[in-house]
Parts: C-alpha cells; sequence; structure tokens
C-alpha cells in the first residue's frame, strides 16, 4: 500500500491533481499555438507576422507547464516553474526583438539606399542593433536570476573605456562607414571625386573605401578621410554646366565683333542636348580678343559633354571660315624704326 501510495502521490500531488494539470497543460498548449497562428493570417503587420512566426515550441511547453502546473505543489522546487516560464519569455523576446530589428532596417534600406546590403555599414548596423538586443536579455536574465547586474555593467565599462582607447583610429573608420551608409553621400557605382582623386565606387568596407581611377588603378581611402574632405559625386549630376573661350585676331572688323557672339549662340543652341545661358566679348588678351559663352549639356555624362563641344568647335571653324574671321593664336610683332641720316 505504501509504495501505491508513493506512485499516486508525487510532492503531495495526488493522481487526480496531476491529470488535471496535464489536460490544463496540453489544453493551454494548443489554445496559444492556436491563437499565434490566427495572428500570423489575419492581415498584421508583416513585421509582426514575421516576428510571431518566429515563435518557438519550447516557449509554448514553458508557458502551458507554468499555467497549467499553477496548483500543483512542487515542495522545495517550488520557483522552478516561474523561473523556467521567466528564461523562455526573455529568450523568445529577444527572438521577436531581433527579427523585428531586421525586418525594420532592411525596410529602410530599401527605401532609402538600395545598394545598403552591400555595405559593410549596414552589417555594423544590424551587427551592433543585435548585440544590444541580446545583451538587454542577458541582463534581464541574470538579475532575475540573483546575478548583481550594477556591479558587473560597471566593470564592463571600465573595460571598455580601454579597448575604446586603443582601438580609436579603427572605431572612428568603423562609424564613418555606418555615417556613409546612412547619410548617403555617395554609394557603389558612383563617380566621385576625393580631394584630387577621381574614381568609380567599388566597395564601401568597414575601414576603407575603395575606388577605380580613371587611368585603371585601384585606390584605397580611408573611411574617415572621406568624411573629412570634400566629396563630389559626378553621378547625381543631372546636367552639366560648360564654360568655354575663344579668341578672334585683333585684325577682325568691328562689325564682326557684335555678329561673333550671336553667331555662337545660335550655334550653340542649335545642339539638341545643349541649352545657352550667355555670351559676351570678355576681355583682351595679349594677341587675342577673348569671348566667354556659358551653356548647360542636358546630359550628365562626359561623352555626350565632348561629343557637344566637338560640334560646336567645328561649326565655328566653318563659320569663321565663311566669314574670314581669323581664330587668334600666339603672335609677337617687331617693329624696327630706321636711324635719320
Amino acid at each position: 500500500m505504501e509504495k501505491l501510495s508513493a506512485i499516486h502521490d508525487v510532492f503531495g500531488n495526488s493522481l487526480g491533481q496531476l491529470t488535471k494539470a496535464l489536460v490544463i497543460t496540453i489544453a493551454v498548449y494548443i489554445a496559444f499555438r492556436l491563437i499565434f497562428n490566427f495572428l500570423v493570417k489575419s492581415k498584421l503587420n508583416d513585421t509582426l507576422a514575421d516576428a510571431l512566426k518566429n515563435s518557438k515550441f519550447w516557449f509554448f511547453v514553458a508557458l502551458a507547464l507554468f499555467i497549467g502546473t499553477k496548483n500543483l505543489n512542487f515542495g522545495e522546487f517550488y520557483f522552478i516553474p516561474l523561473k523556467v516560464l521567466i528564461l523562455t519569455t526573455f529568450l523568445q523576446a529577444g527572438i521577436w526583438a531581433s527579427i523585428i530589428f531586421k525586418d525594420i532596417l532592411i525596410d529602410w534600406s530599401k527605401k532609402n539606399n538600395p545598394n545598403a546590403d552591400k555595405n559593410a555599414g549596414f552589417t555594423i548596423i544590424s551587427g551592433i542593433g543585435h548585440f544590444l538586443i541580446w545583451s538587454v536579455i542577458l541582463l534581464l536574465i541574470l538579475d532575475n536570476f540573483g546575478v548583481k547586474v550594477v556591479s558587473l555593467m560597471a566593470g564592463l565599462g571600465v573595460g571598455g573605456i580601454a579597448v575604446a582607447l586603443a582601438v580609436q583610429r579603427i572605431l572612428g573608420d568603423l562609424f564613418a562607414s555606418i555615417s556613409i551608409m546612412i547619410d548617403k553621400p555617395f554609394e557603389i557605382g558612383d563617380f566621385i571625386a576625393v580631394g584630387e582623386v577621381r574614381g568609380t565606387v567599388e566597395s564601401i568596407g568597414i575601414k576603407t573605401t575603395r575606388l577605380r581611377s580613371l587611368t585603371g588603378e585601384q585606390v584605397v581611402i580611408s573611411n574617415s578621410d572621406i568624411l573629412d574632405s570634400r566629396v563630389n559625386n559626378f553621378k547625381r549630376m543631372e546636367e552639366r554646366r560648360i564654360v568655354f573661350t575663344f579668341g578672334v585676331s585683333y585684325k577682325t572688323p568691328r562689325e564682326y565683333l557684335e555678329t561673333i557672339a550671336e553667331l555662337t549662340k545660335k550655334i550653340i543652341e542649335s545642339q539638341s542636348d545643349a541649352r545657352f545661358e550667355r555670351g559676351h566679348l570678355k576681355s583682351f588678351d595679349a594677341s587675342s580678343i577673348d569671348y566667354e559663352f556659358v551653356y548647360w549639356v542636358t546630359k550628365p555624362d562626359f561623352p555626350s559633354y565632348m561629343n557637344v563641344q566637338q560640334k560646336i568647335n567645328l561649326a565655328l571653324i566653318d563659320e569663321f571660315a565663311k566669314n574670314n574671321i581669323e581664330m587668334a593664336r600666339p603672335t609677337q610683332m617687331v617693329f624696327l624704326h630706321g636711324s635719320d641720316r
């Protein structure tokens, strides 16, 4: 009879109580599963739905066991169901938070910077975000299990300061990479000028950005140096403003000097990819009368500009030849005075 009683009695709980607890546990597990599945399939925000899809089996088990065994007696182990529930809830919360953070970051990058996933700064932000989330989760778990978190954080803070000072330069480049990703002064594929260096952006790393220069070599520049410099992004140029000058000979008749400005204006306006801005007789050089003209090329790429300028130059040569207008060239005149005898 004593053995039978021992089988039927666990920590003072009868077989009936244990059976009831098991039934409640199974019912709660199924109920929560159904509720979460309904929420996932309903018209929830995509980010929340994605997070709920990643609700883990062990979280539902811990939740169901806590509710189902609430009226059971566990003797000196009474705290176990609650501690297991706290641990699993924090872990599940960390998973939810990580997925929500990742989805928000991806959505932001798609809207603001389609190439962000190729930028090391994206990886850094993602890594830092997940690190912070799980650091908070770990600290909450330790705090609930009796660890003195304040003392632990103080010690980690002092160590963190020492490490930060040791890798100050690296951290500067790292945060510069993050800044480039967020502020987007340029992206992969953009043609930029950094100081005297010009090239196409090939990659944006944690420490450096790599450019392919016009002459073919790869140029590696520190991210912090880039942010400290003036950056010209030519890919984002919508139109190209051109200023060009030429000179005519001092032998050009007075009546032709005004004609030249009007003639050049008509040539520029006749170009399909050009928009005239202004043109004037600008100055008098040592061997020429100089004109300055300004126009806009409506296509930003360099070959388009060169094609337009070439057509303008050839047209000017033809028109000047027709009107006997001589283009200026460096000349020097020597005047000889004979002596009186």
